[in-house]
């Protein structure tokens, strides 16, 4: 073994770490652990939802994390723009998911029929979820052509 090869027990350089996350190869901490506490909410509320109705809100509440964590930026504050437009979409879907569930069990529960608001309800949460949706995909395609223009210059 020569004096320049490096040691398999030995940790990488500081300086590899940083050139790894300069050039964008990693998703940062905040949103890796907002990316699992989210997949695990989906399929934790998937399950509930089957035997509590308002579970749901659970599966929506991880599918807005996943979609937050997705549209990160590079750089010092990996929450810029695109993750607060996806969260504020996201808590409006979540809100109007959750009015929506309760309009619809009181007017189960007056044995009425129910009035517009649902209606309303879903077209908002609706309207929401595509605002999200578009929102986390600019974000990664916003990400992806900053990583391909630093990478060709």
């Amino acid at each position: 073994m020569k004096i320049s090869d490096p040691d398999p027990n030995m940790m990488p350089a500081p300086s590899m770490h940083r050139e790894e996350v300069a050039a964008g190869t990693k998703m940062p901490l905040g949103a890796r652990r907002l990316m699992f506490i989210g997949g695990f909410c989906i399929p934790v509320g998937l399950i509930a939802t089957a035997y509590i109705f308002g579970a749901q809100l659970l599966l929506v509440a991880g599918i807005v994390a996943v979609a937050v964590a997705l549209s990160y930026q590079d750089g010092q504050r990996w929450f810029a723009g695109w993750s607060w437009l996806v969260a504020l979409a996201g808590a409006a879907w979540l809100v109007a998911t959750g009015a929506y569930w309760l309009a619809i069990i009181s007017a189960v529960e007056a044995s009425g029929p129910p009035t517009l608001l649902p209606t309303i309800l879903f077209a908002v949460g609706v309207g929401a979820f595509v605002v999200m949706a578009l929102g986390t995909l600019c974000g990664c395609i916003s990400r992806y052509l900053r990583n391909r223009r630093t990478m060709a210059a």
